[in-house]
């Protein structure tokens, strides 16, 4: 069985300043398809709040009936019905993933793209230090590692601003779809391959 860490890949991952809910820790298994998995860490002054997914693909961040999420984008390969998480977090797929806002993700309108929500349970709060929300997966039928938008809301806890949300984005590691070459490509370097042949029979001959 195959087993990837990707923590120095994410390390090079620009976060933005007001971080949330953060993808860590990605983990790929398997050999066709692959599962892939993602620890997410709340921050110490965030919280995670339950409510009603989004319904559309914009979300407005002065919205609080939404439950706290996290969206991966562009995530190649998806298999139908693999993603999951602890319990209370219901996981949606989508080709317009969920986005805060005030946020921009960089989005591939022909790739899916998986939100997990905080629907049911109580308020899970950040403090005092960074708490691990738990491993969040889905499958795909690649393998290959690439890097891709996320977005991410949760609730200030502290300060003035307590109670408000607070959006974040940035990147994590996703599936990266293997690139197959077009039949009139193959078709090409075929009859190059011909050509080639047939060059050399033609030196030998000589």
């Amino acid at each position: 069985m195959k087993r990837l860490s990707l923590v120095c890949l994410l390390a090079l991952s620009p976060l933005a300043a007001s971080a949330n809910i953060i993808p860590t820790n990605t983990g790929i298994t398997g050999v066709g398809p692959y599962l892939w998995t993602y620890n997410l860490q709340l921050s110490d002054d965030q919280d995670v709040h339950s409510g009603l997914p989004p319904t559309n693909p914009t979300v407005p961040h002065n919205n609080l009936n939404f439950g706290s999420f996290l969206t991966i984008y562009d995530f190649a390969g998806y298999v139908a019905g693999s993603c999951g998480g602890p319990a209370g977090w219901t996981c949606t797929a989508q080709m317009q993933g969920f986005t805060p806002d005030d946020t921009l993700p960089t989005d591939d309108a022909s790739i899916m793209n998986l939100t997990w929500v905080y629907t049911s349970g109580g308020t899970i709060n950040g403090t005092p230090g960074n708490v691990d929300l738990g491993s969040f997966f889905a499958s795909s039928i690649y393998g290959q590692v690439g890097l891709v938008s996320y977005t991410a809301r949760g609730v200030k806890n502290r300060g003035a601003s307590a109670g408000s949300i607070a959006d974040n984005v940035g990147t994590v590691a996703a599936p990266l779809a293997l690139m197959v070459p077009e039949p009139g490509s193959l078709a090409l370097a075929g009859l190059g391959l011909l050509a080639i042949g047939a060059l050399r029979r033609g030196g030998r001959q000589a």
